[in-house]
């Protein structure tokens, strides 16, 4: 847009505000194209109001501001779209929160899943814990460089134990730590494909597919969340019965670190079931080490080409490893 277009169409679109603050208006907006000299704006705005004299007035209609029809503006609302996860036999691990994972229990969950022939891996959000970019206060020394390097370890790891398998990972509310602190720390890096965590990991070559933030996974007709844009499910009698509340659905979630379920029936006489999983991370961390409620978990979810789908939440005792 020229300087000419960009008075005019601020003048059309704010008829009845000052023209000290239309003026301040296109400052914000436009300054760059004004060199940023509010003066030079204010001038552009008398020449087309025609207040700069008699001679500024010749053409321009004696001060006349005639209002085009208005348009609807473009909406800034983001439409989300769900994932399907494809038929097949999945793992679901949720809240691993790397580096404060519990080995043990990892790998008991991937030993039952290989036993059960599994074809897809869901990571259901929280596998990296972002510590060093967290705004909590922490006794450890923060070094982001390192906890990457565990987490590549572990999708190692995981490449070895699954080399065929399906690989999907749904981020969490510890993930969106990192842009958290882009947006806070440093603006200006936002955005910048090799700074996307996708990029640093070398997601795409490993074959694993991240997904949205609070997008929603289909397990067929299951709807599959991490939990975390359903805040405080966790107080409602369970977690399970929490996440009922909230989507009066069949659907199952992560982010409480706790095992449970919950089952109604409506008013149609179908049985809706909700699940939550418990977590692979350490039960007693800094932060709530006593009291939590928490314990290891897992889930197998099978997903059928009609989709229908099973699901088989699962409990890891701390003691054994033994799966339950």
């Amino acid at each position: 847009m020229t300087k000419q277009d960009i008075v005019r169409d601020a003048l059309e679109r704010f008829p009845e505000l000052p023209l000290r603050t239309v003026a301040r208006y296109i400052m914000y907006n436009y300054g760059e194209t004004f060199d940023g000299d509010i003066e030079k704006i204010r001038s552009a705005i008398r020449y087309r109001t025609g207040k700069n004299g008699s001679l500024s007035r010749k053409g321009v209609g004696a001060g006349v501001v005639t209002r085009t029809s208005p348009s609807m503006p473009q909406t800034w609302r983001e439409t989300r779209t769900n994932y399907k996860l494809k038929p097949g036999l999945w793992l679901v691990l949720g809240d691993i929160h790397i580096p404060f994972h519990e080995p043990r229990a990892i790998e008991s969950a991937i030993k039952y899943g290989q036993a059960q022939g599994v074809t897809g891996i869901l990571f259901n959000g929280d596998l990296q814990d972002c510590a060093a970019v967290s705004f909590w206060p922490s006794k450890r020394k923060r070094d982001f460089d390192k906890e990457v390097e565990v987490l590549i370890d572990f999708l190692d790891f995981i490449e070895h134990e699954f080399p065929v398998a399906q690989k999907v990972w749904l981020p969490g509310n510890h993930e969106y730590r990192l842009p958290r602190y882009y947006q806070q720390k440093a603006p200006e890096l936002i955005g910048l494909p090799l700074l996307s965590i996708d990029s640093v990991l070398g997601l795409e070559f490993r074959g694993i597919e991240m997904l949205d933030y609070k997008q929603i996974v289909m397990a067929g007709k299951l709807p599959i969340v991490h939990g975390d844009q359903f805040p405080f499910i966790s107080r409602s009698v369970n977690p399970a019965r929490g996440l009922f509340m909230r989507t009066k659905s069949w659907a199952l979630c992560s982010h409480c670190h706790t095992t449970s379920e919950h089952t109604e029936k409506n008013i149609h006489g179908k049985i809706l079931t909700t699940w939550s999983t418990g977590c692979l991370c350490d039960l007693s961390p800094d932060y709530f080490p006593y009291g939590n409620n928490w314990n290891f978990g897992f889930a197998v979810v099978n997903v059928e080409k009609n989709g229908d789908f099973e699901v088989e939440s699962k409990r890891i005792l701390p003691t054994s490893g033994k799966v339950v």
